[in-house]
C-alpha cells in the first residue's frame, strides 16, 4: 500500500508523541499522561481518516468495501471513523484490529475493543472497563454525537508512582499451577497471615485457608494469557452472595517495605488480580467463580477450598514486681488494640484476644513449701529465671490466672494448667535478689516461654513473637535453616490491619549473590535483596507496618496444626465445647466434656490467687488481688464435706461459698487458689477455710476406736507377723482399704473388696465417709479460716482489654491512636507549608498514603483521609472507622464512620517564616515561587486545571484592577475554589498569602529591624525567648531555637537533641548543621 504525504506527517508525529509518552513517564503526572494518550488516539484517528480518503486504501471483501491499514481491514462509519466490529473475521480478530491500530497502547497501557469504539486505561492509576463507578480512561467512539470522537475523564485518577511501573513482582517468575477447572486457566493463592494456596497445602509446607478470616485473594493467570479484567462470583452453599471487579494487578496493595534504597520495589505481583474477601465467606461452602473480559471462566468449587480451623488465642497479660515495683508499662498493655492488631496478622487464628491485668506489686512472698520472703530473695537470678519468679510469677499467679478463667478454682502446685482451650498467660516479672555476692539487685526477666506461658522483656519485635511461637508448638530453629529462612516459596502475608503486604524481604539484608544463613547457602531474590528468617531462627526483618517478624509457611503450617488439636469453648454447643473436624472442615461438638462452663463472658473480673494448705500447717497466703476485662465468669460448685472452701463477701451483703480441693496435692506443699469474681457483683472480700478435722481423720479414729486396736499397721511391717485383730491400711487406685488380720503370719492382700482365710475385708474409707458422715454439712466438722482478703476501695484500674478478628478490633485500634494534639513528636516540629504537613501526617497515620476521596478513595479501615472543610475553612485529617462510612462530617468531631485527628491550620503558619522567607532584591513573585517550591503562579482562570496528586495547595496570583498590587492566594480544594476574596482575607475556598506592597514593606522592615525579625522568629515558631548556649547544663527542648552572635551576624540554630555541644561553624552555610544543631540562617 501507497502511503501519502500528508499521511507520512502524521505517523511521524505520532512516532514524536509516542517516543515522548514512554520515554518521561516518570516526570508526568497521571493527568498529563491521559491527556497525551487522548493526543495520540486523536492522531492516530486524523492518519486513518486520511488514509479513508483514497479508494486505494480499500479492499473489497464479500462485496464489501473495508478500509486497509497495517494488514488488518477495518469498518468506517458514516463519518469515516474506524470501527472494530466481529463482522470481518471473528471476535479475535476484531480486537487485534483495535490493538494494532492503537499499537502505541502497550505496557501499563490496557485496550478493549467496544467495536465502535475503544477504551484505554492505565493498569497502575487508572481503572477497567468493569469499574463503570470509577472514572479515569480515554475513549473513542466512532458514533459520537457531540462532535468529540476522542474523550478522557480523569476524575477518579489515582497518582501515577514511577516506582511501580520499576518494581519486581515476586511470584511473577513462578510456575503457575492451575487451581480452576473451565476454559480460565490461574492459580488462586489465598493470603492471610500468611500464604495458602487453594488446595495443596500440606505437600508445600504451607498452611491451609484459615476459617472466618479476612483474606486477600490473588488470582495469577497462566502464562501467555493476559484476561485483561476479572470478574469475581462469589457463592455460599451454592448461593451467589456477591460480584466484584478483581483490582487491576499493578494496584495491587504495596509492600511493608521500611528501607528506601537504589534497589527497585518489590510488589508480590505485577500480573495477578486481586481482592478482599470478608471474614464472613472465609469458610466450608466458599465457591468462586471468575470470567475473563473475553468470557472465559474458571470455577474453584468448594470442595477444592482446604480450609483449616476458626482458632482463638487469648493471652491474659500481667506486670509483677517481687519484692520491688512492677515494670513500667509495656507497648502490648499500653495501646492493646493497636499492638494486638499487629500481632494478630502474624498467626493463623480467625481472632485474638489480650487482656491486661492491673501490675501487681508483692510486698511479701509466701511460697507453697512453706517459705517467707520479704526484702529480697537470696539466690543467683538470671534474666531467665529465679527459684521465686518460676514458683511465684509463672507457675502461681500467670498460669493461675489462666486456670481462673477456665473455671479450675483449686490445682496442686505445680507447673501445671487447665488446658481446655488455647490461653497463653503473657508475664513480664522483675524481683529483688541478692546474690552470692552480696549484691543485692532488680532484676526483670523475660526470654522464656512454658506450658500456657511467655515470660517477656517486652511485647513487640521478635522476643515476642518467638516466644509465642513456642507457646503454639515451635522450637527453636524448627525443621533447620532451610525452613527457617524466606525464600521465593516461602509466603507472604496480607496485612489487613495496615492494608499493605507483609513481604518476607529483610530490605536491611543488602547482598550480593547467595549469602550464608548459619550452615547453609541462600539464593536472593534477584541478586540484590536478601530474605529475612523466622521468629524461631532469628527473626530478621523489616516492616514500615508492623512490630513483629513475619514466620514462614512452614512455622505457621505446625502453629495450625497445633492449634487445631485443641478444644474451643464454644456455648452454641450442647457441652460447651467443640473441636475442629478437618474431614468435615468445620467446628464439631466434644461429645464428652466434664469441664467447667462459664455463665458470663466478656465480663471485668477481679482474679483471687494464693495458697492454702488443707493441713493447716503451712502459711496460707492470700495475694492481692487483680483486675482485668473480657474474662469469664463460673458458678463454681458447692463445697462437699471434706473439701476446703472459699467465702466470697458482696456489698448487698449476700455470699458466694464454693469448695476447693481438700487434700494436700503435693506431699508437704500448699494447694493453689485461683478464682475470677464478677466486677459487676462488686465484691468486698474472700476469705478460705477448712475443717478442723477432716472427714478420713475422724473415720479413721472411729475405725481403730471400733476395732480395740491403737495404729493402723501397713503391710510388710514385723517382717509379716502379726496379732490376729491387727487393722491394716492399703492405698490401693484413689482409695484406702482396710483389712482385719486373722492369723499370725500373712502374705499378700486378697483382690480388692474381698476375704480371704489370711485377711477380713472391713471396707473402703471413701464409702465409710459417706455412710458415717452424710449427714453433715461441708462446714460440719469444724471451721478453721486460713486467710481473708479484703479488696481495695481504689484499685489501680487494668488497661483497655482488645479482641481482633471476624470484623473487630481494627476500630477500636483507630479509636485509640493519638490526635494530633496528643501527638508528643508536634511538639518540636513546625511546617512551613501544607504540603510538608501533609506527608508528616501521611508518614505518621496512613502508611505514606493520603486519601482525598476523589483520586484517593480506600475502603479499607483505618485509611488516613484528608478533607478540606468547606464549613470551616480548613484542612482536617480523619481516619475511616468502618468500611461502609458515609460523608466525612464538617463540625470536626469524630462519629461512629470517622475519627477525626485535627486541622492543618492548628500545625502550619500561613505567616512567611523570616528565616525561610528570600529576603533579597528579587522580585514578589519570584520569592513566593521559592518558599512555596512551585515552578509557576496560576491565575484565577487556571483554578480547575489543579487536580489531587497534581498541583495540590497551587499558589495563585490576582491583580488587582489598577495592576500595581498583585495579591496571592494559595487554593484549599484543587480544582475547586469561587472568587478570590476581596478584602485581603481568607475564606473557604482560598487561604490569602499577602499582597505583593504589603509582602515587600514587610522584607524591608525586616531587613532594617532586628528585633522586629526575632520577634517575628519567635513567633513564628511559637517561642517566647532565644535559647541561651550553655544554660541549664547544655539541656535543652528538642526544637528550641538559639541566637548566636558571630562574625557581626546573628546566627539562628534550631536544636535537634535533648542535649548539646557547640554550634556548628556558621561559615559553613547551610551545611552548618550537625546531630545537635540544624542551622536555619542570620541576620
Amino acid at each position: 500500500m501507497k502511503i501519502k504525504p500528508l499521511t507520512l506527517a502524521i505517523s511521524s508525529l505520532l512516532m514524536v508523541g509516542a517516543t515522548h509518552t514512554f520515554a518521561s513517564t516518570a516526570g508526568l503526572s497521571s493527568t498529563a499522561m491521559m491527556q497525551q494518550m487522548q493526543q495520540q488516539v486523536e492522531l492516530r484517528i486524523k492518519e486513518v481518516k486520511a488514509l479513508a480518503e483514497d479508494p486505494a486504501n480499500f479492499e473489497v471483501v464479500n462485496g464489501k468495501r473495508h478500509l486497509k491499514y497495517r494488514d488488518y481491514l477495518y469498518d468506517l462509519s458514516p463519518d469515516g471513523n474506524p470501527m472494530f466490529f466481529p463482522f470481518i473475521d471473528g471476535d479475535e480478530y476484531a480486537d487485534a484490529s483495535a490493538a494494532a491500530m492503537f499499537d502505541f497502547v502497550k505496557g501499563q497501557w490496557k485496550i478493549i475493543n467496544e467495536w465502535d469504539g475503544v477504551f484505554i486505561y492505565h493498569d497502575q492509576f487508572g481503572y477497567n472497563y468493569m469499574e463503570d463507578d470509577k472514572q479515569c480512561n480515554v475513549r473513542y467512539l466512532a458514533g459520537s454525537h457531540n462532535n468529540t470522537l476522542v474523550t478522557q475523564a480523569t476524575t477518579n485518577c489515582q497518582p501515577y508512582e514511577a516506582a511501580v511501573t520499576d518494581a519486581h513482582g515476586f511470584i511473577d517468575e513462578l510456575e503457575v499451577e492451575n487451581h480452576l477447572s473451565g476454559d480460565f486457566n490461574a492459580q488462586v493463592r489465598f493470603i492471610q497471615n500468611q500464604t495458602a494456596d487453594a488446595f495443596g497445602n500440606d505437600a508445600k509446607e504451607q498452611q491451609r485457608v484459615v476459617s472466618q478470616r479476612e483474606a486477600l485473594v490473588v488470582v495469577t493467570p497462566e502464562f501467555g494469557y493476559d484476561p485483561q479484567m476479572l470478574q469475581l462470583e462469589i457463592s455460599k452453599d451454592g448461593v451467589l452472595i456477591d460480584k466484584v471487579v478483581m483490582t487491576n494487578p499493578q494496584q495491587i496493595l504495596k509492600s511493608d517495605r521500611s528501607v528506601d534504597d537504589e534497589r527497585p520495589d518489590v510488589l508480590y505481583s505485577k500480573r495477578s488480580f486481586t481482592t478482599v474477601l470478608p471474614w464472613h465467606v472465609m469458610e466450608k461452602g466458599l465457591s468462586l467463580s471468575i470470567t475473563t473480559w473475553h468470557g472465559k471462566k474458571g470455577i474453584l468449587s468448594e470442595d477444592q477450598i482446604e480450609f483449616g480451623a476458626p482458632t482463638h488465642l487469648e493471652f491474659p497479660m500481667i506486670r509483677i514486681g517481687m519484692l520491688t515495683q512492677p515494670q513500667g508499662v509495656k507497648h502490648l498493655e499500653q495501646d492493646a488494640a493497636h499492638y494486638t492488631s499487629e500481632l494478630f496478622q502474624r498467626y493463623p487464628v480467625a481472632s485474638m484476644t489480650v487482656r491486661p491485668y492491673s501490675p501487681l506489686y508483692l510486698d511479701k512472698i509466701v511460697t507453697a513449701d512453706n517459705r517467707i520472703i520479704e526484702g529480697y530473695s537470696e539466690e543467683n537470678a538470671t534474666v531467665y529465671s529465679s527459684g521465686i519468679n518460676a514458683e511465684i510469677a509463672t507457675s502461681l499467679i500467670t498460669l493461675g490466672i489462666v486456670n481462673a478463667n477456665a473455671g479450675l478454682a483449686s490445682a496442686a502446685p505445680t507447673v501445671w494448667r487447665a488446658d481446655y482451650f488455647p490461653q497463653v498467660g503473657i508475664v513480664h516479672p522483675i524481683g529483688r535478689y541478692k546474690n552470692s555476692n552480696g549484691q543485692v539487685q532488680n532484676i526483670a526477666h523475660g526470654l522464656l516461654a512454658g506450658t500456657g506461658y511467655v515470660q517477656l522483656l517486652d511485647t513487640i519485635y521478635n522476643e515476642a513473637t518467638h516466644e509465642i511461637g513456642h507457646a503454639l508448638g515451635l522450637a527453636d530453629y524448627e525443621g533447620g535453616r532451610i525452613n527457617l529462612t524466606h525464600k521465593a516459596t516461602s509466603g507472604w502475608g496480607y496485612d489487613a490491619y495496615a492494608g499493605l503486604m507483609a513481604d518476607n524481604i529483610n530490605w536491611h539484608n543488602k547482598v550480593d549473590g547467595d549469602y550464608g544463613y548459619g550452615d547453609i547457602m541462600v539464593t536472593p531474590f534477584k541478586e540484590k535483596y536478601g530474605y529475612g528468617s523466622d521468629p524461631m531462627g532469628g527473626g530478621n526483618f523489616d516492616s514500615s507496618s508492623s512490630s513483629y517478624p513475619l514466620f514462614t509457611s512452614y512455622g505457621s503450617k505446625r502453629m495450625q496444626n497445633f492449634l487445631e488439636r485443641k478444644n474451643y469453648l464454644d456455648l452454641s454447643f450442647a457441652t460447651g465445647y467443640a473441636h475442629w473436624d478437618s474431614n468435615s472442615q468445620t467446628m464439631q461438638e466434644v461429645t464428652e466434656s466434664t469441664n467447667p462452663l462459664p455463665i458470663k463472658q466478656g465480663a471485668d473480673v477481679i482474679t483471687v490467687i494464693g495458697y492454702y494448705d488443707p493441713m493447716k500447717e503451712n502459711t496460707s497466703y492470700i495475694y492481692p488481688e487483680v483486675y482485668s476485662t473480657l474474662g469469664n465468669v463460673f458458678a463454681y460448685p458447692s463445697p462437699e464435706l471434706g473439701q476446703c472452701w472459699a467465702t466470697v463477701t458482696y456489698a448487698d451483703e449476700t455470699t458466694d461459698v464454693f469448695g476447693l480441693i481438700g487434700k494436700r496435692q503435693k506431699l508437704d506443699w500448699s494447694n493453689k487458689l485461683h478464682v475470677n469474681l464478677d466486677r459487676d457483683r462488686d465484691p468486698l472480700s474472700i476469705s478460705v477455710a477448712c475443717p478442723e478435722m477432716g472427714p478420713s481423720e475422724i473415720v479413721r479414729e472411729q475405725v481403730l476406736e471400733e476395732s480395740g486396736q491403737p495404729r493402723f499397721f501397713a503391710w510388710g511391717d514385723n517382717n509379716r507377723q502379726g496379732t490376729p485383730g491387727d487393722v491394716f491400711e492399703y492405698h490401693r487406685g484413689s482409695d484406702i482399704e482396710y483389712y482385719r488380720l486373722k492369723t499370725n503370719t500373712y502374705w499378700y492382700f486378697p483382690n480388692s473388696g474381698q476375704s480371704n482365710h489370711q485377711w477380713e475385708f472391713m471396707g473402703y474409707l471413701t464409702d465409710m465417709v459417706e455412710d458415717r458422715l452424710a449427714h453433715l454439712d461441708y462446714d460440719g466438722l469444724g471451721t478453721v479460716e486460713l486467710d481473708r482478703r479484703v479488696f481495695s476501695d481504689n484499685p489501680q484500674e487494668p488497661a483497655p482489654a482488645a479482641f481482633v478478628g471476624k470484623g473487630h478490633g481494627y476500630q477500636a485500634a483507630i479509636d485509640s491512636r493519638p490526635v494530633l494534639a496528643d501527638n508528643q513528636e508536634l511538639l518540636t516540629l513546625d511546617f512551613t507549608n501544607i504540603a510538608e504537613f501533609d506527608r508528616w501526617v501521611a508518614d505518621n497515620y496512613g502508611q505514606k498514603v493520603l486519601n482525598n476521596g476523589i483520586t484517593l478513595a480506600s475502603e479499607k479501615v483505618g485509611a488516613l483521609y484528608v478533607n478540606p472543610n468547606t464549613v470551616m475553612g480548613s484542612r482536617d485529617y480523619w481516619l475511616r472507622k468502618t468500611t461502609t462510612a458515609g460523608a466525612i462530617p464538617t463540625t470536626q468531631q469524630s462519629n461512629v464512620d470517622w475519627k477525626y485527628l485535627g486541622s492543618a491550620d492548628d500545625y502550619v503558619s500561613m505567616a512567611f517564616n523570616p528565616l525561610v522567607l528570600d529576603r533579597s532584591d528579587s522580585g514578589v513573585d519570584d520569592k513566593i515561587l521559592a518558599y512555596y517550591s512551585q515552578e509557576k503562579l496560576f491565575t484565577w482562570a487556571e483554578s480547575a486545571t489543579t487536580g489531587w496528586g497534581n498541583l495540590e495547595n497551587a499558589v495563585f496570583v490576582a491583580p488587582t484592577e489598577s495592576g500595581d498590587n498583585k495579591q496571592y492566594f494559595m487554593q484549599k480544594r484543587p480544582g475547586q475554589g469561587g472568587e478570590f476574596p476581596t478584602n485581603q482575607q481568607s475564606d473557604a475556598d482560598w487561604y490569602f498569602l499577602g499582597s505583593e506592597a504589603s509582602i515587600t514593606e514587610d522584607i524591608a522592615e525586616l531587613n532594617t529591624n532586628q528585633a522586629l525579625f526575632e520577634e517575628r522568629v519567635l513567633a513564628w515558631y511559637k517561642q517566647e525567648v532565644f535559647g541561651h548556649w550553655g544554660s541549664n547544663n547544655q539541656y535543652g527542648t528538642v526544637g528550641d531555637i538559639y541566637d548566636y552572635e558571630f562574625g557581626g551576624k546573628t546566627h539562628y540554630y534550631r536544636l535537634k537533641t535533648g542535649w548539646y555541644s557547640y554550634f556548628p561553624h556558621p561559615n559553613a552555610g547551610v551545611d552548618a548543621s550537625d546531630k545537635h544543631w540544624q542551622y536555619l540562617g542570620h541576620f
